[in-house]
């Protein structure tokens, strides 16, 4: 899990080098469980509730969706630590339980969200919104937002008492190789030699992202190396917003550490 903007897509480019590992893209996985989850209410089965024979399907929605990923290990990209989803996790998960946890600073985050839509048109803020900075910035923050949805996600991992392991997006650009050995470690899997100087697309099982319904471009990586994309914050940002957002980052607090 992580915030958006945050090297998702790189790390699951980096990571899927590796035939033993697969990162996913962002998952359907809880929605299918709390959607069949949901049936406990319905009327069909408060008459006849048989809760042992539902629970045998929900145990195996995980298995069943990953049952054709060649793979040891699947790390399946949503926001697991909201409240029902982590209620969902520890009731239906058949593996171990561990957090891989993606951080940005969130001014950053909402900086490169819009300094992305002011340079591949159309795209889905300019949809959802009137096209100025401002209300852009206002359609990422709402209270619903993805954004937001991540960060309480983040936070809800953090408190779960399962074992996590926080990147920084900095940290993942700069020190690649150093995050991806102690990543490994986390996942108690032998490491695997990674070329950082060419990095496919985003591609697992032959399937790539399709960015034509949010915008060109919003899971693209370098191929050609890793490197930070370097433009001017407060171009997008005012200095309110960006002190407000600092006081959001916790992971700068050396309480991580």
């Amino acid at each position: 899990m992580g915030l958006p903007r945050a090297g998702n897509t790189l790390l699951g480019s980096i990571l899927n080098q590796n035939p033993k590992i697969k990162v996913g893209a962002n998952s359907i996985v809880p929605d299918i469980i709390w959607k069949t989850h949901c049936l406990k209410t319905d009327d069909g089965f408060k008459n006849f509730p048989d809760e042992d024979s539902l629970d045998n399907v929900l145990k195996n929605i995980i298995s069943n969706y990953y049952k054709d990923w060649d793979c040891d290990i699947i790390l399946d990209r949503s926001v697991w630590g909201l409240h029902a989803n982590l209620e969902m996790l520890k009731k239906y998960s058949p593996n171990e339980i561990k957090f891989v946890v993606l951080l940005r600073d969130l001014q950053e985050v909402i900086s490169s969200y819009i300094h992305w839509s002011e340079n591949n048109k159309p795209n889905f803020l300019d949809i959802n919104t009137d096209g100025s900075i401002k209300s852009k910035l206002d359609f990422l923050v709402r209270e619903d937002s993805d954004l937001w949805r991540s960060y309480w996600s983040i936070i809800g991992a953090r408190d779960s008492g399962f074992p996590c392991f926080f990147i920084r997006y900095n940290d993942l650009v700069n020190s690649t190789s150093e995050v991806i050995s102690s990543l490994y470690d986390f996942l108690e899997v032998d490491f695997y030699n990674h070329d950082y100087n060419n990095i496919s697309l985003y591609n697992i099982r032959n399937i790539q992202y399709n960015d034509s319904n949010v915008g060109l471009n919003l899971h693209t990586v370098r191929t050609d190396g890793i490197k930070l994309n370097n433009y001017d914050m407060d171009k997008y940002l005012t200095d309110k917003i960006i002190a407000f957002c600092k006081t959001l980052n916790f992971w700068n607090d050396g309480s991580l550490c």
